[in-house]
């Protein structure tokens, strides 16, 4: 009898930690059910992308992409989040194209900001996005130029 009790015991004990591990598991893996080309639309392709990294940890917080249709000259620039996936957290994406106006989508989004479509043409833009972590802190784009607040692209 105290074999079967202890046998019963050692595996409920394993399936509680097993439970565990994949509860752990299954929250921190959370997956990002978006695309930049789903999110831009129909004749899009990826041209660049620059990862958000937090500056204190290292982690990927998110990517920014550009994209654009060479049959219309239109961009289009979208923020996906890899951290803090379905989490409301301050997220943001801007494309400057030269001969338009500016455009952003920014705010607490849980999978992506934009996406912001606009004229390019045969010019240059200045791109990039931010994201915000839980704490407050905003993370911008790894080649984020101080000087200008996003990165160049000429096409």
């Amino acid at each position: 009898m105290q074999r079967v009790i202890r046998r019963i015991g050692v595996a409920a004990a394993g399936a509680a930690v097993l439970v565990a591990a994949v509860g752990t598991g299954a929250q921190a893996a959370v997956h990002n059910p978006y695309t930049p080309e789903a999110l831009c639309g129909p004749g899009f392709t990826a041209v660049d992308r620059d990862p958000i990294h937090d500056a204190a940890t290292g982690a990927r917080l998110g990517t920014v992409h550009l994209l654009r249709n060479p049959f219309t000259g239109y961009g289009c620039t979208v923020t996906l989040k890899s951290a803090y996936v379905g989490t409301l957290t301050g997220t943001r994406v801007y494309l400057d194209p030269e001969w338009t106006t500016f455009g952003v989508d920014e705010g607490r989004r849980r999978y992506a900001a934009g996406p912001v479509h606009l004229f390019v043409g045969a010019g240059c833009a200045i791109w990039g996005g931010s994201m915000t972590d839980p704490a407050g802190v905003v993370h911008h784009h790894d080649r984020a130029n101080p000087a200008i607040g996003g990165a160049v692209t000429c096409f």
